[in-house]
């Protein structure tokens, strides 16, 4: 899921039969639709995990630096970029971690790709797509901050990239992912992933085509069909919105609440009703009367 802008190691001989796991674990998760929820998280799970050692046993021959959370690969000569990264990784994860529940016993890949072309290029993007950060299978996959990040000043630099980049972003959309093994909607992972960007760096997307004051987009819209949606500025910051919506009125630890039902098995609507008193339809107009009104009093 893109930011737009707007033992760590693979084992070797895991890889010469993961292909044929992997397509092994995807029909199986075909069969398991409709068993217990536990054997589905676990399906999902195992599934995610041979992407990511795929992943990073590909990207082996690239260059690697390590933190206490985070294994860092990036081409040569990409070292100071790489730091940063890893630099700004860090200090992000224990304020998300922390508020969310998530821990984990192995360092969390990240790849750091010179161009927009070669980050492109791993999802079949045009190599015009504006993309800075993508979490995708358990791996954070970013765009080399000297690309896009202005600043000749070292401490602007560092500060641009901290404040604007994709760190905060990508690792909650990781998190929400680990949380609730894979059980959650578009616009609540994206709603979280820029609720703790907003909270941890300030930034919020700025785009006069996110005015409210327009025909807005259904959350189950947002689910079936987000990529798509011609107006994309508004589609990220409705789902903002809904997150934060949540953690004004009901306080953060409603949004901790919503994952824990979602990885017990519920439903997005279930979790809401659990954790908020209220149906889908009737959260829907909630939030947006609540965006609409603090829109127009210049408190967004």
């Amino acid at each position: 899921m893109p930011h737009i802008n707007n033992q760590e190691l693979a084992r070797p001989s895991l890889y010469i039969p993961l292909g044929i796991v992997l397509a092994a674990l995807v029909l199986v998760a075909v069969f398991l639709m409709k068993i217990p929820n536990f054997i589905r998280n676990g399906t999902y799970s195992l599934l995610r995990e041979g992407l990511k050692e795929k992943a990073v046993w590909t990207t082996r021959d690239m260059e690697t630096i390590t933190g206490q959370h985070f294994i860092v690969r990036y081409t040569n000569g990409n070292q100071k970029d790489a730091e940063l990264v890893l630099a700004t990784a860090e200090q992000f994860y224990g304020p998300i971690a922390a508020k969310y529940g998530f821990s984990s016993s192995r360092k969390i890949p990240v790849i750091v790709y010179p161009s927009r072309a070669e980050l492109n290029r791993n999802f079949g993007w045009p190599a015009n797509e504006s993309a800075m950060g993508v979490y995708w299978a358990g791996v954070i996959r970013v765009l080399s901050p000297t690309v896009w990040v202005p600043d000749q000043d070292p401490l602007s630099f560092q500060e641009t990239f901290k404040k604007s980049g994709p760190m905060a972003h990508e690792f909650t959309h990781l998190v929400v992912d680990y949380v609730t093994a894979g059980n959650y909607t578009r616009w609540f992972t994206e709603g979280m992933a820029q609720y703790e960007e907003y909270k941890l760096t300030g930034f919020e997307f700025d785009e006069p085509t996110a005015s409210l004051d327009q025909p807005l987009y259904s959350l189950s819209q947002m689910d079936r069909d987000f990529d798509n949606l011609p107006n994309q500025p508004l589609a990220y910051r409705q789902s903002y919105l809904a997150v934060r919506y949540i953690a004004e009125e009901y306080g953060e630890g409603a949004l901790k609440s919503i994952l824990i039902n979602l990885a017990r098995g519920k439903n997005m609507e279930l979790a809401l009703q659990s954790v908020l008193g209220m149906e889908m339809q009737q959260f829907e107009a909630k939030y947006q009367k609540w965006g609409m009104e603090k829109e127009k009093l210049h408190q967004l």
